[in-house]
């Protein structure tokens, strides 16, 4: 084996065409990798009828549909992990991305060919089982379950120091490593503000009239409706908005509900997922705010994505996302209390474009880094392992 080249396993259930922060994450690992000369596989629950066109491999996990959540796919149980065809992979090194499936068999590839194996805690699993179990007694087991996936690892590592926290509250002890998650978009070079004012004409949204967003699932635990509500009262006021959605999930159905129960169909459009990067990057481009209450993300990569494009984010206060943000710096944060109050500090955000325009630019600076600049540290990190496994 040399370290000039390695062969690198990627495990997740999600992938895209499936999109969220989790999937950026791994396709941005394995497209990056991939064009830097390593031999990379991703391992996933792939969605049926769909051609994978990428460049670097794309190998299957058994799966079923989940029907409360599509169209996300459950790996079959540990059980069978033998009978996968996953199951004769071999590679230098695997990072694991969900302590489900994927990093059973992850662990089981670890016994059996010795290899090590890196796990990444991206998500607030608790709120996930909490959405869908009555139960405190079987959410707390499910939780401990999860998290002998990360005991079992070799090197655990996090995104943002803040995450550490969520995992002390699950149980976890063990030690943890801080590699930041970055995002794909370069403007370096570019003329944002020109590139703004084209993408708010491209969406016909005018000048003067500020421009809102949210990317993401549309679920409940990302406070979608709660965002509505705020901007309801906006509107009740008079005061001139308007608001994109992007994404798609079990609440889109009461999402668009609810626009037209408040007769805000001129002001809020809801876009569904959108899967080709440079349509959505008008909408980062186009919005004044990004607004982002969500208390189930433990980093937000879409508020950095955002933040790319000058575009701040309105997140809550003592949420997860709002680790490392300070109010009129990077970002704006408002209480964790009512939809009145997050209206209160949106409304005021909007007397202040100057304001918003600065805090764009310094969030941009702050927030924006690509992963041109973290995967080569992933990759240090990588070979660093194989040695210590090695020895």
């Amino acid at each position: 084996m040399t370290l000039d080249k390695l062969k690198i396993g990627l495990f997740n259930e999600c992938f895209p065409p499936i999109q969220d922060g989790v999937s950026q994450v791994v396709e941005n690992y394995a497209r990056l990798m991939h064009e830097g000369g390593h031999d990379v596989t991703v391992a996933t629950a792939k969605v049926p009828s769909f051609d994978y066109p990428n460049p670097y491999k794309v190998k299957n996990i058994l799966s079923i549909p989940i029907p409360v959540r599509r169209p996300y796919r459950w790996g079959l149980p540990t059980w069978m992990v033998p009978w996968q065809p996953i199951y004769s992979f071999q590679s230098d090194i695997i990072h694991a991305h969900s302590p489900f499936t994927a990093a059973r068999i992850a662990l089981k590839l670890r016994k059996k060919y010795g290899i090590p194996v890196v796990t990444t805690f991206h998500s607030k699993f608790k709120d996930d089982f909490r959405a869908s179990v009555p139960s405190d007694t079987i959410v707390n087991y499910m939780v401990k379950n999860i998290m002998q996936v990360f005991e079992a690892a070799d090197e655990v590592w996090v995104g943002a120091p803040g995450v550490i926290d969520v995992m002390r509250e699950y149980g976890y002890k063990g030690k943890v490593e801080v590699v930041p998650h970055a995002i794909d978009f370069d403007l370096s070079g570019v003329d944002v503000p020109l590139l703004k004012a084209q993408a708010k004409a491209e969406l016909g949204v005018p000048v003067a009239v500020p421009c809102l967003l949210f990317v993401g699932q549309i679920i409940h635990a990302k406070n979608v409706l709660y965002t509505l509500e705020a901007l309801h009262l906006l509107h009740q006021k008079g005061i001139p908005f308007k608001m994109f959605y992007v994404g798609k999930g079990n609440a889109s159905a009461e999402l668009m509900h609810a626009i037209k129960r408040y007769g805000m169909q001129d002001c809020v459009e809801w876009i569904g997922q959108l899967s080709d990067r440079a349509t959505l990057q008008k909408y980062y481009a186009a919005a004044d705010l990004f607004l982002f209450p969500s208390l189930y993300d433990t980093l937000g990569l879409v508020v950095r994505e955002a933040a790319a494009h000058h575009t701040p984010s309105i997140l809550l206060a003592d949420s997860t996302a709002a680790k490392g943000i300070n109010h009129a710096v990077e970002g704006f944060i408002a209480p964790q209390t009512t939809p009145a109050d997050f209206a209160q500090t949106l409304q005021n955000c909007l007397s202040q474009p100057s304001l918003i325009k600065a805090v764009g630019q310094t969030a941009a600076h702050s927030l924006g880094l690509t992963w041109n600049q973290v995967i080569p540290e992933v990759i240090d990190r990588y070979k660093s392992l194989i040695i210590r496994k090695q020895r």
